[in-house]
């Protein structure tokens, strides 16, 4: 059985592939480079393909990070088992790998689910895992959840803009018959004005009363809808930038989500409206303007994992 990554995670073709889009894999890359010598070394007949191992580990970790962490040890067992193709040295080699990332990784499910994999193990594995950490330049490097969540933080963004474009359609839907009528009501009284002065009678008004009802007309005014965004845009007037509260807080660097949140935090306690504006809207809503000050596409998934973990 042939384990799918691509509801979590897209495979990478090279190595140059990985670490382009995931810098820290280098390290974990170099480690592995540097076991294939060592076995060459010591006659171990054990070929490790870098490229599959990197992606299974890959997509066990955002397999971790995405659902619920079971303490069933086997379930990733047979996940790293399909992901290699079915070699079970190549799938112990994932394994030490995702422990690796796993260590270097902060927060409470991810030290849940490297204890819960280590358990058990033979003692094969557990000289395998220490033997590994000894190929990693960067011992004491950590990094956080978000930095292995790049497919997913691509998808969920991709949906939110389908989301956001379904619901501009559904209101343009719905304002269509309104507007219909409107423009068949200047149609048929532009027609009425023509045909009088031509010496035509007819009782043009009724027809004009039975399509529209011209008191209500100039009593309300045309209805509009406005999507999430533009609300979020409106508003934007009214509001002090992040720019005027540069020589207070910095703007956080992107991508740092953990920079954002404390941020956040800091500038509610003198900025009354922003205190305001984040007690009265959403995460989505706040994303939105954060971007807008900040000049960076400010995730709200990536924001919401970063506060609950820090609750």
């Amino acid at each position: 059985m042939h384990i799918d990554h691509k509801p979590y995670y897209h495979d990478r073709l090279t190595t140059w592939d990985l670490c382009r889009d995931f810098p820290e894999d280098e390290m974990y890359i170099n480690g592995l480079h540097a076991m294939q010598s060592h076995f060459y070394t010591h006659n171990v007949p054990v070929e490790i393909p870098v490229v599959r191992v990197m992606n299974a580990a890959h997509f066990l970790l955002a397999y971790v990070f995405q659902t619920t962490c079971s303490d069933n040890q086997s379930e990733y067992d047979v996940l790293a088992y399909g992901s290699v193709g079915h070699d079970k040295k190549v799938m112990l080699l994932t394994l030490i790998v995702l422990a690796a990332m796993l260590k270097r990784t902060e927060g409470f499910r991810a030290r849940m689910c490297r204890n819960m994999l280590l358990e058990d193990r033979s003692e094969d594995f557990y000289d395998g895992v220490s033997l590994y950490d000894q190929f990693l330049n960067s011992e004491e490097k950590h990094f956080a959840e978000e930095d292995f969540l790049l497919d997913t933080h691509n998808r969920l963004q991709k949906l939110a803009a389908e989301n956001e474009q379904l619901t501009y359609e559904n209101s343009q839907l719905k304002n269509a018959p309104s507007t219909m009528e409107e423009k068949y009501t200047q149609i048929i009284g532009t027609q009425y004005k023509q045909d009088n002065n031509q010496g035509t009678i007819y009782n043009a008004p009724v027809t004009i009363q039975y399509i529209t009802n011209p008191v209500e007309q100039n009593t309300s005014e045309p209805k509009q809808t406005y999507s999430e965004k533009e609300q979020v845009n409106s508003t934007k007037t009214a509001k002090k930038s992040a720019a005027e509260y540069e020589d207070i807080l910095s703007i956080p660097n992107k991508g740092k989500y953990t920079e954002v949140r404390k941020y956040i935090e800091e500038r509610c306690k003198f900025d009354e409206e922003f205190k305001e504006f984040v007690a009265k809207h959403t995460r989505v809503e706040l994303c939105m303007r954060l971007t807008e000050e900040f000049g960076w596409d400010v995730d709200e998934h990536a924001l919401g994992v970063n506060m609950n973990r820090n609750r």
